[in-house]
């Protein structure tokens, strides 16, 4: 994706996709809004575990009592943006573990079709050095950059 978004725009290309869309074309403002919608479904959706188990385990007395439910998913969600806030470099953090972590959770699995298989993890593979270099590369420029 970066040699195209770079065959594309050359070197004015941005970091992020949706930086490149021209801002007056439906099509991407549907495509930067989706972008936005995307994270708040999956916070949802990874968080939705970590408060089942809280209110199975803790609350097991209010586990039924909407109140007690929503009181614990609001106070996961202000935990959640004061740590995003409050440790350092946190976007960069959070890249490197879904570079490192993601891809590699999506070359364990195997299945039936090997040369299919063996081309997508060793797209993975290389996915996951690339992600975890160019994190590693912006923690280090923004801690020599606040020095």
């Amino acid at each position: 994706m970066a040699v195209l978004g770079y065959l594309m725009y050359g070197e004015n290309v941005k970091s992020q996709v949706t930086l490149n869309l021209p801002h007056e074309l439906l099509g991407s403002k549907i495509a930067i809004y989706t972008t936005l919608v995307t994270p708040i479904a999956k916070y949802t959706l990874t968080v939705t575990p970590v408060v089942a188990a809280i209110e199975n385990s803790y609350l097991m007395f209010y586990y039924n009592n909407r109140a007690v439910s929503l009181l614990v998913r609001t106070l996961l969600l202000i935990s959640s943006v004061i740590v995003a806030l409050t440790v350092p470099f946190f976007e960069y953090l959070m890249a490197l573990v879904g570079a490192f972590l993601g891809a590699t959770v999506s070359i364990m699995r195997w299945g039936y079709e090997l040369v299919i298989i063996i081309g997508i993890i060793l797209v993975g593979i290389s996915v996951v050095i690339i992600g975890t270099y160019t994190s590693m590369k912006q923690i280090i420029g923004e801690l020599h950059a606040n020095v």
